[in-house]
């Protein structure tokens, strides 16, 4: 089930240049550009908005916007509760069609009658859905360039102790907001992606059979032989000797014994 919750909502005009402080908030923010032009960034990188654009952006990111003189804006903070991960970055209102949900949640909140909180949660839930539906037909959603990052970090360092803080850092987002679109897009927690890299690693040197058990867990990121092997056999069903090719050389062949079961 999604539910929203909304806020803040509110419409300013700006009569000067200007250049916000670095902030961030504990929900969801659409910001949509009515007027003017300006810039925010965010997520490590930096967008230029037009008339008609409008920006989202995931609870706790940190951003800073700058805009000039006439620019109008539309600040709408709600907090979304489901399976739903929105995209981020700045988008077309072209693409999305989002305006009107936008000014129907400003309007009910200036307007408020007996039925307006149900009115609005049910706006800003139908605003959320349109988000999700037109980004998962989007290729070039800036989601999928942050996590394609992420892939790369992962495959360069995996032999390290990597903390999933850390890869949310990295890719510019809060760690809840993470942890669950990435599981959104995987299908997987992200230990455990980790883990299914370690051992396809694993097994290529397995296969090798110029390894001992003991450097195959070390250079897998492994804390020891011991939590080598029972991770190893969890994943595969077998023991790492039972996948091992034995290569020639008794002294190498009696070391790997030693430490393989």
């Amino acid at each position: 089930m999604i539910t929203t919750n909304l806020l803040f909502c509110v419409n300013h005009h700006y009569n000067e240049d200007y250049c916000g402080a670095e902030h961030s908030h504990p929900c969801y923010e659409v910001v949509y550009y009515c007027e003017g032009e300006g810039e925010v960034t965010f997520s490590k990188r930096k967008y230029h908005f037009p008339k008609d654009t409008f920006m989202v952006c995931p609870p706790d990111v940190r951003h800073v916007e700058r805009g000039s003189r006439g620019t109008e804006v539309l600040y709408i903070g709600f907090e979304l509760y489901g399976d739903l991960v929105l995209p981020e970055g700045v988008f077309s209102e072209a693409d999305y069609g989002i305006r009107e949900y936008l000014e129907k949640i400003y309007y009910e909140m200036k307007h408020w009658s007996a039925y307006t909180e149900r009115l609005i949660e049910l706006f800003c839930t139908i605003l959320a859905i349109r988000l999700v539906n037109h980004s998962e037909a989007d290729e070039h959603a800036v989601i999928n360039y942050n996590f394609n990052n992420i892939m790369g970090y992962i495959s360069a360092n995996y032999r390290e102790d990597i903390s999933v803080h850390k890869l949310a850092q990295i890719a510019g987002y809060s760690y809840d907001y993470f942890r669950k679109a990435f599981f959104k897009r995987f299908g997987v927690t992200v230990n455990e992606f980790i883990l299914q890299k370690r051992i396809e690693k694993a097994n290529e040197l397995l296969e090798s059979g110029n390894y001992l058990i003991k450097e195959i867990a070390a250079e897998c990121g492994f804390s020891s032989v011991a939590q080598f092997c029972t991770k190893y056999r969890q994943a595969t069903g077998l023991t790492p000797k039972q996948k091992q090719r034995r290569p020639t050389g008794t002294a190498r062949d009696l070391e790997r014994d030693k430490f393989s079961d």
